[in-house]
């Protein structure tokens, strides 16, 4: 399966250094997870996999209007699916590097259950959603 993460982030407050945060989480977990997802079959109904959490800190007017909408497209005829699920920015900036991967983990763990609920004709999601947290020894350790 192939996998892809990225993300959209609120890099307006260069305080907070979100961006750097983000990158460095997202390079910890691409790194383990990638490699798993990519040598493994998971059936035929889905075979990319992109999940890119959102994690933004908007003013409440601009969410009422649609701003950062979550976003879960699973698309039969390519055999992929999109995810763009939440991730409070407040707790993901404040967090350590080890809660900041957490985070992204269970983002897309929320990304594979759902996605389960979806592709039902050939995709193995419970050994997907295993593999994941095999890859992190059920607990994520970054160092």
């Amino acid at each position: 399966m192939k996998f892809f993460l990225s993300g959209e982030i609120d890099g307006t407050r260069p305080g907070d250094e979100i961006g750097e945060k983000f990158i460095t989480a997202c390079n910890l977990v691409t790194e383990k997870l990638a490699p798993v997802l990519e040598n493994n079959d998971y059936g035929s109904e889905v075979l990319e996999l992109n999940v890119i959490p959102i994690i933004v800190k908007l003013p409440h007017e601009m969410e009422g209007a649609g701003w950062h909408k979550e976003r879960m497209l699973f698309k039969r005829k390519s055999n992929s699916a999109d995810f763009r699920l939440k991730i409070d920015y407040d707790e993901f900036c404040n967090g350590n590097d080890q809660h900041r991967v957490n985070l992204l983990i269970e983002n897309i763990i929320s990304s594979v259950l759902i996605l389960r609920k979806r592709a039902t004709k050939d995709f193995d999601g419970k050994q997907l959603e295993t593999d994941i947290l095999g890859a992190f020894n059920k607990g994520v350790d970054v160092t």
